[in-house]
């Protein structure tokens, strides 16, 4: 073989292997990597640090109805510790006194209606019921909100802040069902 043959050979191979290797990433183009960022999830809960005594936190009373007698709440009394600043400082914080909350005036509150249509025992009619009215367009509700067989179950629409929306949904009920509902104020804390 002539040397000319083996040069030939030779250059062809180291063209062939430069091609294999650089050749895909001219083709790929920028290789864009992405990346995923997750929130961490802590593997149990986060302790308070130690060292926290009871008396850094203040014991407050609800505000009572208004015309009853006002109850101010008695901030955590305690003397600190002479070599503790960290007692010391939570001492302070305790000790500030708080402002006497303001009675709240009942003419201020704004207070919700709602329309009671009906009572059953049967917690499949109230079911029925209220599936009935969502598919007419009414916003229904029971209380409770899952009906329990043999006690008393209330159906209601609403609720609204303003009484007289509540009086036309009343009207509108009365011409779709042919059932006249009460008007009755809302209570939150039923649901």
């Amino acid at each position: 073989m002539s040397d000319q043959l083996k040069n030939r050979i030779v250059g062809t191979l180291v063209l062939t292997a430069l091609a294999v290797i650089f050749l895909p990433n001219l083709l790929d183009g920028e290789k864009r990597r992405l990346e995923e960022n997750f929130a961490t999830i802590p593997l149990g809960p986060v302790a308070l640090p130690q060292g926290v005594p009871e008396q850094a936190f203040e014991e407050i009373a609800l505000q009572p109805d208004a015309g009853t007698s006002e109850a101010a709440p008695e901030p955590a009394a305690s003397a600190p510790k002479a070599g503790n600043t960290r007692n010391a400082d939570s001492a302070q914080i305790a000790s500030v006194k708080s402002e006497p909350n303001t009675p709240v005036n009942s003419s201020t509150l704004k207070t919700g209606w709602t329309l009671q249509v009906g009572s059953f025992r049967n917690a499949k009619n109230v079911t029925k019921l209220v599936n009935e009215l969502r598919d007419k367009g009414f916003r229904a509700y029971s209380v409770p909100s899952r009906p329990i067989e043999g006690k008393i179950n209330r159906v209601f629409v609403g609720p609204d802040v303003s009484k007289s929306k509540l009086e036309k949904e009343q009207l509108r009920l009365a011409k779709a069902t042919e059932l006249k509902g009460a008007l009755v104020p809302y209570k939150a804390t039923d649901i």
